[in-house]
């Protein structure tokens, strides 16, 4: 985690005599890449931005600017990307640039036969009898994400594990739907979605 740190800031320091509307690829180089990967598809434990929708990655910048979202620990390297990104055309297109890069492939399904299944159920339909939506109603089909809901697929297993989480962690309005439909669903629920996530 130092280690990101250190090199967001000295990316931050490099970008300190940028002009007002940087090059969003030299944009996620210097600020974004020792965590998340200069494409995006960083190894983790950062989440992977590439293919992420882009208003998804706006509003997610702007909870963190207003400490809406707990950053996992990460509050150094976003407190000195935010330094350096005071234009909102340079997040603009920041979000644009991972948005359009070829996300990671999914992996091939592996794993218990019927947890999978669990969770494919679960994604396609939900279990309404709890108060549980169908996951594809907001996260698409499989998993491409939509216009308040973030991309799923390809998405590191264990970020989404912190993610599917109930927590008392300061939330932006928009993950609030989220937190109770979490509330709805067991530990089992859980574990098969995020078995059958993994293949998305």
């Amino acid at each position: 985690m130092k280690r990101w740190i250190l090199a967001a800031l000295l990316g931050w320091g490099l970008l300190a005599g940028a002009p007002a509307r940087a090059e969003p690829a030299q944009l996620a180089r210097q600020l974004c890449a020792s965590c998340h990967g200069a494409d995006g598809n960083g190894p983790g434990p950062a989440p992977r931005l590439a293919g992420q929708q882009a208003g998804y990655i706006e509003q997610q910048w702007q909870a963190f600017r207003l400490h809406q979202r707990a950053d996992g620990g990460a509050h150094g390297a976003h407190g000195a990307a935010m330094a350096a990104l005071k234009s909102e055309g340079n997040v603009k297109a920041l979000a644009a640039y991972f948005a359009a890069q070829p996300p990671a492939p999914a992996r091939s399904a592996g794993g218990d036969p019927a947890l999978l299944a669990a969770g494919r159920k679960l994604y396609a339909e939900g279990n309404l009898a709890v108060g549980t939506p169908p996951c594809f109603s907001c996260h698409g089909d499989r998993g491409e994400g939509g216009s308040a809901a973030p991309r799923l697929a390809g998405q590191h297993a264990a970020y989404l594990t912190r993610r599917m989480r109930v927590s008392d962690a300061p939330q932006p309005d928009s993950a609030m739907e989220m937190q109770e439909i979490l509330k709805t669903m067991s530990a089992d629920d859980i574990k098969a979605l995020l078995a059958y996530l993994a293949t998305l």
